[in-house]
């Protein structure tokens, strides 16, 4: 077995392995090295122990004949190489100049013929190690085009991160499921590594059309595991082993209890879970570990009081001409989205995606649709929502018919040539009417959320006016959990009924 080598002049150790003689005439005469991120010799041969069986892995799959890679596949992979990138500074993305640089450097690259090889076919060749590809030079070069991309995409987002917005990629969906490639080491037995477990739950996860996004936040909490425990072995792994990475994360990175119970603790209890249902491991190290804390201290309830409501709604009244310079579909939300918010429930985002064709009459009511056809909708499912009598008194259904064809808040023209993205712009005027409601209305308690507590208050009143739970949930879009709620629907006339329950607000303008 190849030893660790210590680097004489920083002296963290590497692992290095010469290519087989039988795979000489195809990968040359070249020694494998990377680094061991250490300078503990016993820390060192544990890592190398892994890395050994790892490359014995790759060499085996360099002794296949090279095959072409499907389109859909290689975007698969080039998915990867962006996932990894927006981890690596998902907390710190540093300067917005940085990035401004970064993607010059990148439009540099991309017009120089001679400069992709160089500067993406190491992350390429690297890609394809890992994931124990052997494929022909035409594919190779599809993956370099598609690796650019990645890298770019990436560097759009850090920029965007750098200047304040943490907003979803909208795009990050665009890279397909890399469940059809093989799964690296993914075999029953002692070979099994805590990376392929992790490539398994991946595989599923992407299979059944879930975020991508969840995958890069998963793999960062993972490879923190794995970076504390020294070694990539699951079958070495102990509730100890978990116990005292909790205490570190804790104590160490000074992370929150909250953080680590439910973020990265969870993460590590489903990844292992995983590997006990697939019969990888046999028990859950994780499984009966716990972090303990404190709920924060509860010193009003989390929906608007009366009065708050009042002070909102009634400010929402102003003249449109008293919000100054602001787009009009910004002053169409701050008009009506309080005002939706109190009789509807619903989240702030999927009112600012309505579109003029979301206003819809069933059974002779009329409706709201929320639907993810129009952008994000947290449970995935559309649903029709009625309009209570004082919002068709006030003439909501009137000013979503005067609109032009399309949204009815959000402007979804490009910007500085970007392609608007409806979830973007729709988080982007909710968080305009927010700071509307602190700025302006002046509702400045801290432990409001100026949009969401209109949620807690709607259930409030919902309890206050005996509305049945099923059908309060309905209107809100919440899903209990029960396979009861599974069972018949909640029909529009159940929900007009209930909504006509709730009081009508005595608020004039001025």
């Amino acid at each position: 077995m190849a030893r660790p080598f210590p680097h004489p002049r920083t002296g963290v150790f590497y692992f290095r392995q010469k290519v087989p003689a039988d795979l000489r005439h195809i990968l040359g005469n070249k020694i494998v090295s990377r680094s061991l991120r250490t300078k503990d010799p016993a820390t060192a041969k544990l890592r190398n122990v892994e890395e050994v069986r790892k490359q014995a892995l790759i060499w085996e799959r360099h002794r296949k004949s090279p095959e072409p890679i499907p389109h859909k596949q290689i975007v698969a992979l080039s998915g990867v190489v962006y996932q990894d990138y927006m981890a690596m500074l998902d907390a710190e993305p540093g300067d917005a100049g940085i990035w401004t640089e970064v993607l010059a450097l990148l439009d540099r690259v991309k017009n120089d013929p001679t400069a992709a090889e160089p500067w993406y076919g190491p992350t390429v060749d690297n890609l394809l190690l890992e994931n124990g590809i052997v494929t022909d030079a035409a594919s190779r070069q599809r993956l370099i085009v598609e690796v650019e991309r990645a890298f770019r995409q990436a560097a759009e987002q850090h920029q965007k991160r750098a200047e304040g917005d943490y907003s979803p990629d909208p795009k990050a969906a665009r890279f397909p499921a890399l469940g059809a490639l093989p799964v690296p080491a993914a075999v029953a037995g002692e070979g099994i590594s805590i990376r392929a477990l992790f490539k398994l739950w991946e595989r599923d996860h992407l299979a059944e059309g879930k975020s991508a996004r969840t995958v890069g936040d998963f793999r960062h909490k993972v490879e923190a595991l794995i970076d504390y425990l020294g070694h990539d072995d699951p079958q070495r792994v102990t509730p100890e082993n978990i116990a005292d990475w909790c205490d570190h994360l804790r104590h160490e990175k000074k992370l929150a209890a909250k953080t680590v119970g439910q973020k990265y603790l969870a993460v590590v209890k489903v990844v292992f879970a995983l590997a006990v249902e697939k019969r990888k491991l046999k028990v859950n190290p994780a499984k009966e570990n716990k972090v303990r804390y404190s709920k924060p201290i509860k010193t009003r309830p989390a929906g608007f009081t009366d009065a708050e409501a009042n002070v909102i709604l009634k400010a929402a009244l102003a003249d449109p001409d008293t919000l100054g310079r602001r787009a009009a579909g910004n002053k169409r939300a701050i008009r009506w989205a309080p005002w939706i918010c109190a009789f509807t429930g619903a989240r702030i985002v999927e009112l600012m995606q309505l579109r003029t064709e979301d206003l819809i009459e069933e059974h002779g009511v009329l409706c709201l649709r929320i639907t993810p056809e129009a952008g994000s909708v947290k449970s995935g499912n559309y649903r029709m929502v009625p309009i209570h009598p004082q919002l068709l008194e006030m003439g909501l259904p009137r000013m979503i018919r005067s609109l032009e064809n399309g949204p009815v808040f959000c402007n979804m023209k490009p910007i500085r040539g970007k392609i608007a993205d409806p979830v973007e712009r729709a988080q982007s005027v909710g968080a305009k009417v927010g700071t509307w409601v602190r700025e302006i209305a002046g509702i400045t308690d801290p432990a409001l959320q100026p949009n969401h507590a209109w949620r807690h208050r709607f259930k409030t009143m919902a309890r206050d006016y005996g509305i049945d739970m099923e059908v309060r949930d309905a209107i809100q879009g919440h899903e209990d959990g029960r396979a009861a709620s599974n069972y018949g629907e909640v029909s529009i006339r159940a929900m007009w009924n209930a909504i006509q329950r709730l009081p009508r607000f005595e608020i004039t303008a001025g």
